[in-house]
């Protein structure tokens, strides 16, 4: 097990997956904590800003914590994104409740 690191605010927790598109002119990183059978369960989101087509996608990876201890490394969904937050953040919220399921 490693030691859990907060998130940094200002950067992107993961490398953008296969799935989003190249030239995004900025990238919004948000992380989300929930508590889930005794685990913590980090979402991590991170938007995807394109000005030319004025959208934002959002690509999303959990972890799980427990005792400030990280059980399953962040777990980068490789094969969809959302076109809102709200989506996104409820699709992220199901993968780290199933990769506590999977424990």
């Amino acid at each position: 097990m490693t030691k859990a690191v907060k998130p940094d605010a200002e950067a992107p927790y993961f490398e953008a997956p296969a799935h989003i598109p190249s030239g995004s002119n900025h990238q919004i990183p948000h992380s989300h904590r929930l508590v889930y059978r005794d685990h913590d369960v980090i979402v991590h989101l991170t938007g995807y800003e394109y000005e030319t087509f004025g959208e934002t996608l959002w690509a999303v990876g959990a972890e799980v914590v427990k005792d400030l201890e990280i059980v399953v490394p962040v777990s980068v969904d490789q094969t969809q994104h959302f076109s809102s937050y709200d989506e996104a953040l409820a699709h992220g919220t199901e993968l780290g409740q199933s990769l506590v399921d999977e424990l």
